[in-house]
């Protein structure tokens, strides 16, 4: 399953189970839901829609809950609650969270075909990607070395975000930033890199994370 939200978030969701047979009539069935989330960043084209770039899955969380199928058919729903908070408490849209939490249920069920005491362990995996959309030629992107594309030291990022603003030139009041092709409005939201160019601080931090150079000249951060 994949869903996106707002043309900079995304959710990648696969679901996967191991079945163990009925219980007793007399005993409680073992019905356990795996979650394990992640979270990672693609540089995406706005002129082509390519992904230019996307660093590896990184580990969020992971929490082991009840799964009980006759929950999914009377009140108070206890499932529903357990995989609600745990996803939410990563600010993950409630639409999104509603989306993964149906997609589970119809999973589960379709698993048990009607035996409400099957056994079974389902396992969630969730990757949140944030998108970066920027206007840099696909080809443009082969031309970078394996350092401009490994991202910047965490020494460096670490500085830039430590680093106060010294003010928008005059010549750079009406300009956008050359990440998300927006404004560059509040000073608190702004930084300058050392090649002396502006972005806001939430794209260049991301793009840095990809990126050891700067995306307009490509002068690198750090040596």
């Amino acid at each position: 399953m994949s869903l996106t939200f707002h043309d900079y978030l995304s959710f990648q969701c696969s679901i996967q189970s191991t079945c163990n047979g009925t219980v007793a009539s007399d005993q409680q069935p073992m019905q356990l839901l795996e979650l394990r989330l992640g979270n990672s960043t693609h540089l995406i084209s706005r002129s082509s829609r390519q992904i230019l770039q996307q660093t590896p899955t990184t580990p969020m969380g992971d929490a082991l809950f009840p799964f009980v199928l006759r929950d999914l058919q009377h009140p108070p729903f206890l499932s529903n609650c357990y995989v609600l908070q745990f996803l939410s408490s990563f600010s993950i849209p409630i639409a999104a969270c509603d989306i993964i939490y149906e997609e589970i249920s119809s999973f589960a069920l379709q698993l048990a075909a009607g035996n409400v005491d099957l056994n079974f362990h389902i396992v969630v995996e969730v990757d949140v990607i944030e998108m970066i959309w920027v206007d840099l030629d696909p080809f443009l992107v082969e031309e970078y070395s394996p350092a401009e594309m490994n991202g910047a030291p965490a020494s460096a990022i670490e500085r830039l975000q430590r680093q106060e603003f010294d003010g928008l030139r005059e010549e750079e009041e009406e300009g956008d930033c050359s990440v998300c092709c927006e404004a560059l409005k509040g000073e608190e939201e702004v930084s300058r890199i050392p090649c002396g160019h502006v972005y806001h601080k939430c794209c260049i931090l991301k793009w840095l994370q990809m990126s050891n150079s700067c995306p307009l000249c490509r002068t690198k951060l750090e040596q």
